[in-house]
């Protein structure tokens, strides 16, 4: 794995498609939430190994660690510059992009799916204005993942699909779960990899002379 400085680099993004692509995503999984709440089941998901894996992908305290450990991996030798940039920035990425996701909670109001039926319900504003709780778009543990995978895939380019993979993984058990419909994943992996794109423009600028 190259971590030196050279490898903090930033290709230019065409941002009108990419903006374009999330909002046909966020589209077709609005179109296909009442599908997906029928038939992508598993009330056992998070007692399973895989699915408490999957999740764990998505749990904040997994990155400090996976932060540290890229830290200590190339603070010395010919990686050692801009060692500090990179773990920040796979520290960051996913903890901002879980607060993003909750303070969207806060301005949409989209309650999680019911147990009878996939019909939208919002909570009014002004009832319990700065509680997350009963909330689902967008899901915090895919937005953190997502921002996690996307970090990684910047530094392990060839690893990317693992690492996206791991993160899909971790929105699947929400669906599968009944916590969130298959459009609150999909926007919070938006958010995730909007804010990884942006930490790692961060950590490319920081590290230019």
């Amino acid at each position: 794995m190259s971590t030196s400085t050279e490898a903090i680099v930033t290709p230019p993004i065409r941002w009108g498609a990419v903006l374009l692509v999330i909002a046909l995503a966020l589209a077709a999984a609005h179109v296909a939430d009442a599908a997906a709440w029928t038939h992508l089941r598993d009330p056992r998901v998070n007692e399973r190994e895989w699915g408490r894996l999957l999740r764990s992908v998505g749990y904040v305290p997994t990155w400090i660690f996976g932060a540290a450990a890229l830290w200590l991996a190339t603070r010395r030798g010919p990686s050692a510059e801009g060692a500090g940039r990179r773990a920040v920035a796979l520290l960051l990425a996913p903890a901002l992009a879980g607060g993003l996701a909750e303070l969207m909670k806060i301005a949409v109001r989209r309650q999680r799916p019911g147990a009878e039926s996939p019909e939208y319900f919002f909570r009014p504003y002004d009832v319990d204005f700065w509680s997350t709780r009963g909330l689902g778009l967008a899901s915090s543990h895919t937005a953190v993942a997502f921002g996690a995978a996307a970090v990684l895939a910047r530094l392990m380019p060839g690893s990317a699909p693992v690492w996206y993979l791991l993160a899909g993984g971790c929105a699947l058990t929400r669906v599968l779960a009944g916590a969130h419909y298959l459009s609150d994943t999909v926007a919070a992996a938006a958010i995730g990899w909007l804010v990884a794109e942006g930490m790692w423009r961060w950590a490319a600028k920081r590290a230019r002379p």
